[in-house]
């Protein structure tokens, strides 16, 4: 899948252009391993997008999702093995969901919910109303063999975690990948402005102030790129002598005047317009030292595509306050047409049926130009309302990143008649929900569910593991706050695993993936829904297997856990054979299995003896597994391949008898690959 956006890159060497490319890809080294990884959306995840497009890319992972039977098995179980040993270390965060998903309440979560028993899902809300519309990816990317560096690679955007906005959409994005220092340091860490902040007030509205941290300390490791500016909005009423030290909102925009004399022009480009007023306006110009009359907006006409389905959407009374305060509206054309039709970029072939959800604002003083690229709509809600003693009271967490500005074809636009502009007489406003925030996690024993709830809402709960619904036997309030609620729901099921919580009272319902707090080794028993119990440890041994060097799994034949078949059957070496190696003293070639075509054992000029050659190639798999122990960067990533060393273990034994007395030779060396990494396995890592 290629998601277009419009994108702005900084590069190592600090160098700035667009490009019209997909969202879904990464400028890290190749083969580089995902360590780490934070998203912020603010709708829910469509856990299919997710699922078989951005994990597949990130976690780079061998298999397509979109295979058959157990070719498509395989991918499901590489990926769980992947979760499972980033356990903890993907988040994701957005508001919280208050639609049911569709289809038999039988089916709910039954096809991916199962990958939230290892990546944390957060909401904002914790403390109060708070709507989570940033649109962060955090990306921690670890050495290879050849490049023993490591990166966090961030990109700002304007595109949620969904199916339509990744394909039915346009959007905007800033990308940087930076290398990462081996020491922490505080004055890097200052000079990513507001973000290290806005990363701990997001951790404290979803309720876990600590959960965050070890991304901002990647920040204090990395080196801001020259001439970016974050911006970023909190909910909440931020006192003025708040803003003087962390300016939210519309505070911000103080520190991104383009330089130079004179006043400041702002062009605007987004999909939403918010509920302006004439004082309001001049209030949000004033902070960039601008004006409302040097104000453009970009906007489409009553014909224009994108008003079917009011996709874009501005109030008459704002539009009313933008022409009495002398701003303007420059027409942007449609771009499905035609092949003619009007293009973002030069790579930008129309017609397009997508329509735009970008958020880019231009500001620009004589030649000197600042771009924005934000998840900020036009908005109130978006920028904050200022009042009288200065401070300023926001709904939303937004983020968006300022840099240098650039030419782009949106400079090329007319004026619109305002009486063409599409317009709506207005918007609706958010409400208030009795219950804003929740979280489920299960220690193995009990799932453990709290929530934000109105102190008078009748709250009834169930948790659903993909079979049935367990129902909530009943509430306390929290010692420390009267308005979260808490529940404990005993697990007794030993063969079913909790996926989804649902809060329900009687004007809404709430959905909540359930967390998986399991040790590593506890966790790993769990499977995917789609995966056959009967051949699952077979197919799990065989991929933990190529992860360290064995043969690729075979989704079609390779059912019974065998490397390959062989094409000289064990048989067939005879002791005339043997003799004559013995003579020789050594043989010419010792075959590699794994390099065999037709997945053979030998070729026919080969005399190595099948069991020496089993044996080296077991082993050569715990010599990976140890030189990647060895290697290891952090605690987490030692814990996992120990983990994974415990693993490989169980699977030798496991492939020794499996193949039995029928093909003794392999048997043999997958006992002695398990008696030497047991052995490995008691030293400790300075003994390693």
């Amino acid at each position: 899948m290629r998601i277009p956006a419009i994108t702005r890159r900084t590069t190592a060497m600090n160098d700035t252009d667009f490009a019209w490319e997909s969202l879904l890809k990464t400028d890290a080294p190749a083969g580089s391993p995902l360590k780490a990884a934070l998203f912020t959306t603010y709708e829910r995840v469509d856990e299919r997008l997710f699922v078989e497009h951005l994990l597949p890319v990130f976690l780079k992972l061998s298999r397509e999702p979109d295979g058959e039977g157990r070719e498509r098995q395989y991918f499901l179980l590489e990926l769980d093995q992947h979760l499972k040993r980033l356990h903890d270390q993907i988040v994701v965060v957005s508001s919280a969901v208050y639609d049911e998903l569709p289809g038999d309440e039988s089916e709910i979560g039954a096809t991916y919910g199962w990958i939230w028993r290892s990546i944390r899902h957060l909401t904002v809300g914790r403390l109060g109303k708070a709507v989570q519309h940033a649109k962060l990816w955090m990306l921690h990317w670890g050495g290879t063999d050849a490049d023993k560096g490591e990166y966090l690679e961030i990109v700002v955007s304007s595109a949620n975690l969904t199916g339509d906005a990744l394909k039915g959409q346009m959007q905007a994005a800033w990308r940087a990948c930076l290398s990462l220092q081996s020491q922490r340091s505080t004055e890097r860490l200052s000079k990513w402005g507001v973000l290290p902040r806005f990363l701990a007030e997001l951790a404290k509205s979803a309720g876990d102030e600590e959960r965050l941290n070890s991304f901002v300390e990647l920040l204090a490791r990395a080196v801001c790129p020259n001439d970016v500016t974050f911006i970023a909005s909190v909910p909440g009423t931020h006192t003025r002598q708040t803003l003087r030290t962390t300016p939210w909102g519309i505070a911000g925009l103080n520190g991104i005047a383009p330089l130079g004399r004179g006043t400041v022009a702002a062009t605007i480009f987004c999909p939403f317009v918010g509920a302006w007023n004439s004082e309001a306006l001049r209030l949000w110009c004033e902070r960039f030292e601008g004006a409302p009359s040097r104000l453009r907006l970009i906007w489409i006409d009553r014909d224009h595509l994108w008003a079917i389905g009011q996709r874009w959407l501005l109030p008459a009374a704002s539009l009313d306050a933008i022409r009495e305060s002398g701003g303007t509206l420059l027409h942007l054309p449609n771009t499905g047409e035609s092949t003619t039709a009007f293009r973002f970029h030069d790579n930008h072939r129309g017609p397009d049926p997508r329509w735009s959800h970008a958020k880019v604002y231009m500001f620009q003083r004589g030649r000197s130009r600042r771009l924005l690229v934000t998840s900020a709509n036009f908005s109130p809600s978006a920028w904050g309302r200022e009042h009288a003693d200065g401070s300023i009271t926001i709904e939303n967490f937004e983020l968006g990143v300022c840099t240098p500005g650039a030419t782009w074809p949106l400079d090329q636009l007319g004026e619109l008649d305002p009486s063409r502009a599409f317009m709506v007489s207005g918007v609706s406003t958010q409400t208030s929900s009795a219950l804003s925030w929740a979280r489920a996690i299960w220690d193995g024993r009990t799932v453990h569910l709290e929530c934000r709830c109105a102190r008078d809402v009748d709250l009834r709960g169930a948790v659903h593991d993909g079979v049935v619904w367990t129902e909530v036997s009943g509430w306390r309030r929290a010692e420390t706050d009267g308005d979260c609620r808490c529940a404990e729901v005993p697990w007794t099921f030993v063969d079913r695993v909790p996926i989804l919580a649902r809060l329900t009272w009687e004007q809404g319902s709430l959905l909540v993936p359930v967390f998986d707090e399991h040790r590593y080794s506890i966790q790993g028993n769990s499977l995917p829904s789609e995966v056959d119990a009967d051949l699952a440890q077979a197919m799990c041994d065989e991929l933990l297997f190529e992860r360290y060097g064995g043969p690729v799994a075979d989704a079609l034949d390779n059912i019974a856990g065998e490397f390959v078949d062989s094409a000289i059957a064990e048989s067939e070496w005879s002791a005339q054979s043997v003799e004559a190696i013995d003579a020789d003293g050594a043989a010419e070639r010792i075959a590699d299995p794994s390099e065999m075509e037709n997945d053979s054992i030998a070729a026919a000029e080969s005399y190595a003896m099948p069991a020496l050659e089993w044996a080296r190639h077991y082993l050569r798999m715990v010599d990976n597994w140890l030189s990647r122990l060895q290697q290891a960067q952090d605690t987490h990533e030692c814990h996992s391949l120990r983990q994974d060393g415990e693993s490989l273990q169980a699977a030798f034994h496991r492939q020794a008898t499996r193949e039995g007395a029928t093909k003794v030779s392999r048997s043999i060396g997958a006992k002695l690959a398990a008696e030497e990494i047991a052995i490995l396995l008691q030293l400790s890592p300075r003994e390693l």
